[in-house]
């Protein structure tokens, strides 16, 4: 793949000077071109200036980093390939680039060999785009490489496939594939996203093609988990490009590893850690959600807050780890006690919201009842009983969250004043 390479122009920045003109020696020998930037203003006009066929950058940098960027790049180009280079201590940049829908993102200190192997593989699917662009015909050739998955088709027939999909499909030929499979639509017959053969079938059944179905998708719309050979399940993004009238070029990117670091990181940012719930931005997201549908369909919403009864007596008396664990226990309690359709959070502290989505406040208050009583009945282990206060509302016109989170507030006082382990509702 090194004859591609050295067709491609590349702008390489990085703020370390000993770090830049290292690699650069390596760079200058794999392509056509390289310029080099020592910070991102820089590497902006230069790639203004240029428009080089791919970036590798580093991250964290002075004056404008590489996120900002290549987000300024994408503006520009949205196709242009990316590479990032960056330290362990900024694996939180790593969802961001994702979003801008980078080719890679290598640890420091990176390996030259695992750089240029990268960059010569995005290499070789540049100028064979680039030639297809001109040539408008059947491909000569498919990217066959270890992690690329590609197949000439139609919709009812694979011509051509490259080792790669076939290894992956447990079969030696493209015969034996359209044999095994019938049809390219039938590799996603078990899905539940958006790709699905039931979803094809249906838009095939308009007189659309598989390239209109899978084209007006956006990007993480196909990203599609594919089972192998082996019962394996992968997660691909599919790209799909029209050769002629019937046949189209369909490529699968394994994103296996970025889709469970991404799912990872998007879990720990809606999710208070201790106790697995909803963290306090997540359930905002979901109550302006929920306030949208109230406002055009005329739903019901309740809301309500819980607070564990004497959690100061916990904490104080057996300590913060003894407490942690009545958070946990009174957190699963509840998710027992509520509905699939409800939303459940960590408020902070020992304070519990809920949100009652198509639910009527009489009906919110007998269902906080019988959380009430679950949590009432609990014991743990030697340290005695718990309870849990509450206090709910329901929406009224004009309500915001503040509004309707001071009234449940309010009426949750009025539950531990009057004793505790109560449900009081405030309309």
């Amino acid at each position: 793949m090194h004859e591609y390479a050295k067709k491609i122009t590349i702008l390489y920045v990085e703020d370390e000077d000993d770090v830049r003109e290292g690699y650069s020696r390596a760079l200058k020998r794999i392509s056509a071109e390289l310029y080099t930037a020592h910070n991102g203003i820089v590497g902006l006009e230069l790639f203004k200036k240029y428009h080089p066929d791919i970036i590798v950058s580093d991250i964290n940098m002075p004056k404008m980093n590489g996120l900002e960027m290549v987000r300024a790049i994408k503006e520009i180009n949205l196709e242009v390939k990316v590479i990032f280079t960056t330290a362990h201590s900024e694996s939180a940049y790593l969802l961001e680039a994702i979003e801008l829908q980078v080719e890679g993102y290598l640890l420091k200190p990176v390996q030259k060999k695992a750089l240029t192997a990268l960059i010569k593989k995005l290499a070789k699917s540049i100028i064979i785009e680039r030639e297809y662009e001109e040539q408008r015909e059947v491909l000569q050739y498919i990217i066959d490489s270890e992690n690329s998955i590609s197949v000439i088709a139609s919709t009812q027939h694979v011509s051509f496939a490259s080792k790669s999909f076939l290894k992956y499909f447990g079969v030696a030929d493209a015969d034996e594939f359209n044999e095994k499979y019938a049809s390219i639509i039938n590799i996603f017959e078990n899905n539940e996203d958006s790709i699905n053969t039931k979803n094809i079938k249906s838009y095939l059944h308009e007189g659309k093609s598989l390239y209109d179905f899978i084209n007006f998708l956006d990007e993480t719309q196909r990203i599609t988990i594919i089972q192998n050979s082996e019962n394996e399940q992968k997660s691909f993004l599919i790209n799909i490009s029209q050769i002629n009238e019937t046949q189209f070029l369909m490529n699968f990117t394994d994103v296996t590893e970025i889709e469970k670091q991404r799912e990872e990181i998007t879990k720990k940012a809606n999710h208070d850690m201790l106790t697995g719930l909803y963290n306090r931005n997540k359930f905002e997201e979901v109550f302006e959600y929920e306030l949208s549908q109230v406002k055009r369909y005329g739903y019901d919403l309740s809301l309500a807050i819980a607070d564990i009864d004497h959690f100061k007596f916990f904490n104080d008396t057996y300590g913060h780890l003894i407490g942690d664990e009545v958070l946990k226990l009174v957190a699963n309690s509840l998710t027992s006690c509520t509905r699939s359709s409800d939303t459940l959070a960590r408020w902070g502290g020992e304070e519990f919201v809920m949100l009652f989505s198509q639910t009527s406040f009489d009906d919110a208050l007998v269902l906080l009842e019988k959380c009430r009583k679950l949590v009432e009945g609990l014991n743990y282990k030697e340290y005695g009983k718990i309870t849990l206060s509450f206090g709910v509302t329901s929406y009224k016109e004009g309500d915001t969250l503040d509004s309707m989170l001071q009234r449940a507030d309010e009426a949750l006082y009025e539950a531990k004043a009057n004793g505790r382990n109560k449900v009081i509702g405030k309309e």
